[in-house]
């Protein structure tokens, strides 16, 4: 994919993504500039439960789905952001992510966080806030699940 049909899907997916909240077109570009495409064949993972968390994820075509302990947990379609923890965790992958369909993600790499912490102090506050509100939902998501596992 070209950078600039990178740029514009992102653009066009940015209105649905809270890690992006509060931010300016400018900032956005920005933050695009540290953002790669990769693609994922049908059947593989993105990464397992257990590994050690590199990037954070925005699913930009096809379709996924998230296991724990190999028990399908939830689905994601395009839009999604996932892998957050890889932002500030230190801890391992707590579920797997699998690619249903071919898919295209945009990347974000561990090591933008570090750089923008040096760059742009104030952009790196309001992403990692906007990362916090996102873990918050991700427990509470966790938290609803299990719940509903021992009522069955």
């Amino acid at each position: 994919m070209e950078r600039e049909e990178l740029e514009k899907i992102i653009f066009n997916i940015v209105p649905q993504l809270s890690f992006f909240g509060g931010t300016s077109p400018e900032e956005i570009h920005n933050i695009i500039d540290y953002i790669h495409e990769e693609e994922v064949e049908a059947g593989n993972y993105v990464y397992r439960e257990g590994d050690s968390p590199e990037s954070l994820y925005i699913l930009l075509e096809g379709e996924m789905d998230f296991f724990i302990l190999d028990e399908k947990i939830a689905h994601g379609e395009t839009g999604l952001l996932f892998g957050t923890s890889a932002t500030i965790g230190i801890q391992k992958q707590l579920v797997s992510a699998m690619a249903i369909t071919d898919i295209k993600l945009a990347v974000i790499s561990k090591s933008f966080f570090i750089e923008m912490s040096k760059k742009d102090p104030k952009l790196f506050v309001k992403i990692i806030l906007n990362v916090a509100r996102d873990l918050a939902r991700d427990l509470k998501f966790l938290r609803d699940y299990v719940e509903k596992q021992k009522s069955k």
